[in-house]
């Protein structure tokens, strides 16, 4: 995209211009107050209705998301991720940084959708040298968190097949810290009967094992895999929390209506 595009070129700028005061200039603090100075001039505009700081995250998140545009080996990553730290010391409001970030960030957690644990450790204590621990301390708490999640996830599998027979669906939850991630809004939906009975096992198994903690479901960041036996062959489905309860409830109705839907599955308006 033009995005990454732009980040890229002020990147190779910053290389080029940093070699001349280096090389030509014998690292004089005199040049190297000049380059700050002209890189800050121009990483504080917006670009195309868009901060510097917004478009920085976003480039970070395409170098740290799989399947993201830039085709680099782990060493040519780690070096572009040097340079847009380096590149960050210019921008004055690197809080806005901080929130864009986390919210990629967030969503390459939460969706499995980061391409490697060891660069995402390793951007946070570049950004930590640079913008001190106060600013990375939720990052890395949610990094924290999804590793606790896993060990708490396979707990919760030791403890299933020690204490229930049923396991009529396979469920995987993620437990999370509130004060780390951005803010997601719950809504209190009413879980098809293949759902709840997953649900209640992990509550008994939660409150059996951790103290003074309360769950607070987030469904709207659940995905499901559900197999839809159609004819002439089944399909797997991979469907949100949402759009896989409303397609349960087809399997007791021919029809419903949107109000039947609404009531039955007790959602919100919008």
């Amino acid at each position: 995209s033009h995005e990454q595009i732009y980040v890229r070129k002020v990147i190779d700028l910053h290389d080029k211009y940093m070699e001349y005061v280096r090389t030509c200039f014998a690292n004089s603090s005199l040049f190297h107050k000049s380059l700050k100075e002209a890189f800050e001039s121009f990483c504080n505009k917006n670009v195309t209705g868009s901060s510097s700081a917004e478009l920085m995250a976003n480039f970070s998140d395409n170098l740290l998301k799989k399947g993201g545009s830039e085709k680099l080996s782990d060493d040519e990553i780690e070096q572009t991720l040097d340079k847009v730290v380096e590149l960050l010391a210019y921008v004055s409001d690197k809080d806005l940084f901080g929130e864009f970030y986390r919210k990629k960030l967030a969503r390459r957690l939460l969706f499995d959708k980061s391409a490697s644990e060891d660069h995402e450790r390793s951007i946070l204590s570049k950004l930590k040298e640079q913008c001190g621990a106060q600013f990375t301390s939720k990052m890395e708490g949610m990094v924290k968190d999804l590793r606790l999640a896993r060990e708490k996830q396979q707990q919760f599998d030791e403890w299933k097949a020690r204490n229930t027979k049923d396991s009529s669906i396979e469920l995987n939850v993620t437990v999370l810290t509130t004060g780390f991630w951005p803010t997601y809004k719950a809504v209190d939906l009413a879980l098809p009967e293949e759902m709840v009975t997953g649900v209640e096992q992990f509550k008994e198994f939660y409150e059996a094992t951790t103290k003074h903690r309360k769950l607070a479901w987030i469904y709207a960041l659940g995905t499901c895999h559900i197999k839809g036996n159609f004819k002439p062959r089944s399909i797997e489905l991979v469907l949100s929390t949402f759009q896989a309860a409303l397609l349960l409830l087809f399997n007791q109705e021919e029809s419903m209506t949107y109000m039947e839907v609404k009531e039955r599955l007790n959602l919100p308006d919008e």
